[in-house]
Parts: structure tokens; sequence; C-alpha cells
């Protein structure tokens, strides 16, 4: 990559809280970057969807909630650990989509990440992300945001500049619904362009009449063969 107009090499970074395999959009936010920052050290929020999501059941969506020990909305997403109750829930996967095309390739995947001796929320979230494009054959660069240490006074858009920073960010990349948290003339002052990522998905077949939108990524890696996902993650826009 040629060196932009400041003379840094072009590096796009994207910052998010580490989800429990989220939706297909937060995984294009990954795909649209060079480095993908797990935003671990912020508040959990108990009825958010760092663990839960939802799977696809015979009459469409089906909630799911894996258990976290202590949940509190005063300590960080990576000052918890979940309960170690993952037999139910696999059971429940395996039920739902033993019949589901990618099946035999992908339960595996999440099984071994469910089973992975490390329950910490943020690390354990963020194995599934790197999971997940290691299947498919991508690389980026993950890292906690916890490690770099950055002052605690740091709040909202100057916690994320300091990370894009860091990171030698060119570009920030953000979900279109945060539109109103960042100011421009901020990023433009620190040298970094700032984009919103607009998801463009497509239904993919899940053997059913009407489609259902915004499961669990495990869906689309469940029902679509490893090209028709990489396909999916190129289905968005980057916006102003």
């Amino acid at each position: 990559m040629s060196p932009t107009a400041t003379g840094r090499t072009p590096r796009r970074v994207a910052v998010m809280q580490p989800y429990f395999f989220p939706y297909l959009g937060t995984f294009q936010l990954a795909q649209a970057v060079d480095a993908f920052v797990f935003f671990d050290d912020v508040a959990f929020i108990k009825k958010g969807y760092i663990h839960r999501n939802a799977l696809l059941g015979p009459d469409g969506p089906q909630p799911f909630t894996i258990p976290v020990k202590d949940a509190s909305q005063n300590r960080a997403i990576g000052q918890h650990v979940y309960a170690g109750e993952w037999k139910p829930w696999l059971a429940t996967l395996r039920q739902l989509y033993r019949r589901a095309p990618m099946f035999d390739a992908v339960y595996p995947l999440v099984e071994a990440v469910a089973q992975d001796p490390d329950e910490n929320v943020a690390r354990k979230n963020a194995l599934a992300f790197m999971r997940v494009f290691e299947y498919l054959g991508l690389q980026r660069d993950w890292s906690l945001a916890s490690r770099h240490a950055l002052p605690a006074e740091l709040r909202a858009q100057q916690r994320i500049l300091a990370l894009c920073e860091r990171e030698g960010a060119t570009m920030y990349v953000n979900a279109a619904g945060g539109r109103e948290l960042y100011e421009p003339a901020a990023f433009a002052a620190a040298g970094i362009e700032l984009r919103f990522l607009a998801s463009e998905a497509h239904p993919y077949e899940q053997g059913r009449e009407c489609f259902v939108p915004n499961l669990s990524m495990i869906d689309v890696l469940m029902h679509c063969e490893p090209g028709a996902v990489r396909e999916q993650l190129l289905q968005f826009s980057l916006e102003t």
C-alpha cells in the first residue's frame, strides 16, 4: 500500500464490543478493516447482546442467553466470566441445525469456542471472531482495548481516538448506528478519515419460505458455504 498524504501507511481500524457470535453486520465491520479492536474495557450491559443473540427456530428467531457469573454493569466486559454451562446451549444448537447443509463443518467450530477452557467473556467472544475468520481463510489484526492501558479519564470519542492513534489508523470505521456519537472534525484534526458501515446483506437460503434476517452469524455459517459467506461479508458500503 502506498503512503497517504500524511505519510502513513493506510490502515483501517474498527472498535466494537466483543459479542458472542453476533449478527452478520458486525462481521462485515471486521471484514472492512485491517485491525479490529475488541472494546473489552467498557461497561457490561446486562440486557445487551454481549452474551445474547438468536438462532433460527421452527417459528422464527429463537433468542438465547449464555449465563454469566455475577453480571454487573459496574464492571467492564473483560472483568466477567461465563458460568461454563454450555451443554444445554450446544444441545439446542445441534437440534436446530442438525439438518443444515454446513452443520458438520460449523458445529465443531462453535463447540470448540464454547468449550475452550478460558471462560473470560471478552476473550471467548473474541475467539469466536478469530475462529470464524480462520474458517473463511481470512486474516485480520485482532487486539483487546484493555491491552493498550489507556487512561481511565478518556471517555467516548476521545477513547476511540486514542485507540486509533495506538493502532496507527488512517481511517476509523464504525457501524452506521453510531453516527451521532462522533464529530468528523475531531477525526480530521487527528488525520483520520471517519466512515460508517451500512450493511447491504442479501437473503440466503435457510430452508424455509420466509427469510429471517439479523440472526447470529452461526445461522449464516450453517446455511452457506465458505465462499458464499465471504461474499456476504462484502455486502456493505462505507459512508461519510
